[in-house]
């Protein structure tokens, strides 16, 4: 049932509502169309889930009469009774195509603000407040009944239902109104601004229970334990459930009455819940009610979903809550808490999906508590859809995974990923649930081809067979094993794995399928013309990288041991000394091409840049891309690029600072001698566009790399077509022809590159008549090249996305005016930032437009290492902005949780050199992490003023801290004396105070002193682990208790108790000795 508030209809969505049949055994749903004033009516005819929804219209009604709400008749699915803004009561007939309807008049006319049949004849109507009239009216449809598919109804006048049987609230607003189904004559009502009444309508005294409210909007009762209702207000975001038993004190126990006592809850509440769904002041909504629907599911108990106005649809679970036997009291209302919620659309809070907002919604009766529920939405688009809640068995297969921590399993060789094990007979009782969930998740629920639920969980139950190791035969059979174990690096093993996911998807594909689409991600591997060769569209360069990456991320069907890579990228990158070594960096992301580029474009600003090259006229220059040079912008923190007193520099000093960069003669650089004021900056510019670019040696390596069978026209195409874009095509021609030996459909190619290059620029078209459109299904070099030939228009290749956005730049430096230059700069731009296009670190360089062009690349695909090194060169020196404080400080927390510490103090301190600002770092020096100081002088050692000397007290013999002196410590440096620590002397003397001269205890199984040399001498033991051990002490937390490390070894390999007779301590005693504590 739709309910609307006083505010008339402002709250009525305009694709309409939807409900399903409150009949449990009657398979169709009912959608009324608000705005065109259709009522239609549907049939499941196979498949209900997220994803797929097979439906078919059974019966169509035009021209209704304008609704204020409606209700579906639970006994006669066909009738569906409309309440008008005028208090007209229509009644229709589904089945009657001549578009009749039954019409009863009031005898006041006034808003009609709810409706609602019972299970039997019987039809309520809340109407608004009128001063000489009842407000709640019931009557007796039981004349209507004949509602077969064949009926059709006559056109009456007048009234044809007669008198109602039962009249309520005189003079007031009747809100919201709903029959009870385990008792038909029994309807609770909202009474606006006032409260909730229960009405027995056998009671002939008219007794009624009240519950003092103003949540009296949106009544759904719960049709499991119908002794529950809820409700809402129109100007809040919460929710009350109700107990209908709740009546006299002296019959509720004392737990109730405590909690309507003193936790603030009103007299007949179950729960109260103040915000069951979320709202963002900036998009409430100034008119109409915060919560729109609210729905139990028929299938299981305190299950409800709340739909709110701006399209959240929240799925709650409440249970009872729990009281002791002897607290249970017969007839006493229940204390309900929610257990848990869950989003069904997790989607809705994204900026621009008017059209996909929900607007309307209904759970789907599925007659099985088994299958997971479900509900049926309506967007604004007027497309229906399936949401399904998450599984009670979504979480049960983390149950069943042994704790382990991240960074287990990745040294030792082993797998974090198995399963615990059960016997045989334990297995069906264990995972039961879980097999069941997935046997039913993809089965027709509806129509001819509707499977019995019943049959297939008894077939799963009966045949379930567990393997010991589920994935081990799978694994043994592959041959993807052996080049994971040959791959050295992390990029060779990516690479290899995404091999392996295409080889699968193409050998599932069927020749009947067709092409991949580019943009979903199965299309591309390396190049847009590698996604050509398998797709009818060229993919963009950026397509080509989120295809790559999504690929990454969502690949399946690999063992174990590739989804460990998989889930630790980072990590591993890490351990292979992704920093700040650019050329490093080049080789440790060679599976991603793009992310090589960045690296590339990095390194030559980084080189650029060394030792202040990049410093003229007071101005740092470095590590700025196109934008700011042809903008003259020096970012939010200008002033720190800046000379100590200077002021953000004007044109002319701009670009002076930038002529003292072209000490050499450039060549002519600029196509059709352009018009241009700012010839330096654009020289600087495409120098900047330069920096990105390989080399002609490693082009052709990389070329010489590819095997023959893979090999192609597109390397000679990519250097003749950049040989154009730099004006030489001499040099275009030049390779074209060479090409055309291994590939003669070239020399036609070069043959029309001739032509244009005569300079009849104006006729080529026409002479040649060049179809470029054959091309671009193949190469986007070759395209290129081809609408140059049939074109000679610049912006066509500069627009062509499937080429670099480096060489598309350098292309528009040299052939665009100064205006159109500008205009163009700002719209890629303004793509790249809403895109995520990493590639555009050409066009920003590491300044403030690259953080948000990072911000939607970590968004999509996770990568806050990249991130985070990339804008820790110019962040916090050059860049405030607190979104690279976030991600330094994640990516510092997740080296920290993989107990990465030697890769995470490295980042830490080459990033602090990075910040330095005048000589000065900008990145606050962390807190001291140790403290050491002596246990019975408690002097406090400072590894500052310790520093100048060559070793000391609280240092091993090599002048190290101690790994001891974490307990024992030192005391600052002795009143002024020098004391030279490697002497033969302080060395024999051991570890130490350099205050009070005290050592650190003995050893309690050799009682020699613990960081003295030992008498037995065990540093010439043969045994390196003994050797090792036996500079080190061990304590005990307990007793406090000393022992060398070897010799705590050798003693608690037998005993349990502390060496020291006195002592009872059982310093090895393990809880769960059966465990592994490594």
């Amino acid at each position: 049932m739709a309910q609307y508030s006083n505010s008339k209809l402002l709250d009525r969505p305009e694709p309409g509502l939807i409900k399903w049949s409150p009949n449990p055994n009657d398979d169709s749903f009912l959608h009324v169309n608000l705005q065109h004033r259709v009522v239609q009516l549907y049939k499941p005819t196979g498949h209900a889930r997220r994803g797929r929804f097979d439906y078919e219209r059974v019966a169509k009604l035009d021209d209704i009469p304008p609704l204020s709400t409606y209700d579906w008749s639970p006994a006669y699915p066909g009738l569906v009774a409309i309440g008008t803004a005028s208090g007209t009561i229509n009644i229709i007939n589904l089945y009657d195509s001549a578009n009749h309807y039954l019409e009863q008049r009031l005898k006041f006319t006034r808003f009609c603000q709810a409706i609602a049949f019972n299970n039997g004849s019987l039809l309520a109507v809340g109407l608004e407040r009128v001063r000489n009239d009842q407000c709640l009216q019931v009557w007796d449809i039981n004349r209507l009944v004949d509602t077969t598919p064949s009926s059709s109804w006559p056109s009456l006048e007048g009234s044809v239902l007669g008198e109602a049987i039962h009249r309520f609230e005189p003079a007031t607003t009747v809100s919201s109104t709903k029959f009870f189904e385990d008792s038909p004559q029994t309807l609770v009502v909202g009474i606006k601004n006032q409260g909730i009444r229960i009405y027995d309508l056998r009671d002939p005294n008219g007794a009624v229970i009240n519950y003092q409210t103003k949540c009296n909007n949106n009544l759904a009762i719960d049709y499991v334990d119908s002794n529950y209702f809820a409700s809402s207000s129109l100007d809040r975001p919460g929710i009350v459930i109700w107990d209908r038993r709740a009546g006299a004190r002296h019959s509720a126990s004392p737990s109730y009455v405590d909690a309507a006592d003193t936790d603030g809850l009103p007299w007949g509440a179950a729960l109260s819940l103040d915000r069951a769904i979320d709202i963002n002041p900036s998009n409430a909504p100034e008119r109409g009610s915060l919560v729109r629907s609210i729905r139990f599911c028929r299938e299981h108990r305190g299950l409800l979903a709340v739909l709110s106005r701006t399209g959240q649809l929240r799925a709650l679970e409440t249970t009872k809550e729990f009281t002791s036997h002897d607290g249970h009291y017969e007839d006493s209302p229940e204390l309900l808490e929610a257990r848990s919620s869950h989003e069904l659309d997790m989607s809705f809070a994204k900026p621009n999906r008017k059209n996909d907002q929900i607007v309307s919604f209904d759970w789907v009766t599925l007659n099985s508590p088994t299958v997971n529920p479900r509900a049926l939405v309506l967007r604004a688009s007027g497309a229906y859809e399936i949401l399904e809640k998450p599984s009670y068995t979504s979480d049960h297969i983390y149950k069943m995974v042994p704790w382990q921590a991240p960074y287990r399993g990745l040294e030792e060789g082993t797998s974090y990923h198995s399963l615990m094990q059960f016997e045989a007979t334990q297995h069906p009782e264990m995972m039961s649930s879980l097999l069941v969930d997935d046997a039913l998740k993809d089965i027709p629920l509806f129509g001819d081809r509707k499977q019995s639920v019943a049959a297939i969980i008894s077939e799963v139950l009966e045949s379930a067979v567990w393997s010991d190791s589920p994935d081990l035969d799978w694994e043994e059979k592959n041959d993807l094993q052996e080049s994971l174990a040959d791959s050295r690096t992390t990029a060779e093993k990516l690479i290899v794995l995404r091999k392996h996911t295409h080889k699968i998807s193409h050998s599932q594909k069927s020749p009947s399928s067709g092409g991949y689409i580019a943009a979903s991600g199965d299309g591309r591997d390396q190049t847009p013309s590698d996604a050509a060769r398998h797709n009818s569209v060229l993919a963009s360069n950026r397509q080509a990288h989120e295809n790559l990456l999504t690929k990454t991320l969502n690949m399946k069907d690999i063992p174990t041991r590739g989804q460990v890579i998989l889930d630790h990228i980072m990590l591993l990158r890490s351990k292979e000394r992704y920093l700040f070594d650019y050329s490093a960096n080049i080789n440790i992301t060679s599976d991603d091409p793009w992310l090589k580029d960045l690296w590339l474009w990095v390194a030559r600003a980084s080189s650029a840049a060394y030792d202040d090259a990049m410093v003229a006229q007071g101005i740092d220059y470095s590590y700025l891309g196109v934008i700011p040079i042809w903008k003259n912008d020096l970012g939010r923190r200008g002033t720190s690029r800046l000379a100590q007193g200077s002021v953000l520099p004007d044109d002319a000093v701009w670009d002076r600072g930038l002529q003292s960069f072209l000490t050499t003669k450039t060549r002519d650089s600029t196509s059709n001698k352009l018009k241009t004021s700012k010839s330096v900056r654009r020289e600087i510019a495409m120098r900047i566009c330069e920096w990105g670019k390989r080399s002609i040696d490693v082009e052709w390596n990389d070329y010489a790399k590819v095997p023959a069978t893979e090999k192609n026209s597109s390397s000679f195409t990519r250097a003749a077509a950049r040989a154009l874009f730099e004006g030489d095509y001499t040099e275009a021609v030049n390779i074209l022809k060479t090409a055309s030996t291994e590939y003669p459909e070239l020399l036609f190619v070069s043959l029309a590159l001739q032509l244009t290059g005569r300079g009849d620029k104006g006729a080529v078209k026409e002479q040649l008549d060049f179809d470029d459109t054959v091309a671009s299904k193949t190469d986007p070099y070759l395209r290129a090249i081809s609408s140059l030939i049939a074109t000679n228009d610049w912006e066509t290749i500069a627009s062509q996305e499937s080429l670099p956005l480096r060489e598309r730049t350098y292309i528009a430096l040299r052939n665009f005016d100064d205006d159109k230059l500008t205009e163009w700069l700002d719209n890629e731009l303004k793509k790249a930032i809403e895109t995520g296009d990493i590639e555009a670190i050409v066009l920003t360089g590491i300044t403030d437009n690259l953080v948000d062009i990072f911000a939607k690349y970590v968004e999509k695909f996770n990568d806050i290492q990249t991130a985070t090194l990339v804008l820790s060169i110019c962040s916090p020196r050059y860049i405030n902005d607190y979104r690279c404080h976030v991600w330094r400080n994640a990516y510092r927390a997740y080296l920290q949780r993989h107990k990465a510490f030697l890769q995470r103090t490295k980042f830490e301190v080459e990033s602090t050199k990075k910040s330095k600002h005048r000589g000065v770092p900008t990145i606050k020096p962390l807190s001291r992490q140790i403290a050491l100081r002596c246990v019975y002088c408690d002097a406090e050692y400072e590894l500052a003023s310790k520093g100048r000397s060559g070793g000391g007290a609280g240092s091993s013999s090599l002048g190290v801290p101690s790994p001891a002196t974490v307990t024992q410590s030192q005391a600052p440096q002795a009143q002024g004396r020098a004391t030279n620590y490697l002497m033969a002397t302080s060395i024999s003397a051991g570890v130490s105070c350099a205050n009070c001269g005290r050592h650190l205890p003995r050893c309690v199984v050799c009682l020699e002193v613990v960081g003295i040399p030992r008498s037995d001498k065990p540093e010439h033991a043969d045994d390196a682990q003994v050797r090792l051990a036996a500079k080190f002490p061990t304590f005990c937390l307990k007793c406090d208790h000393v022992l060398h490390l070897d010799h705590a070894r050798q003693w608690f390999a037998r005993h349990a108790e502390c060496p020291v007779p006195e002592c009872r301590c059982r310093c090895n005693f393990k809880a769960n000795p059966e465990l592994n504590y490594h």
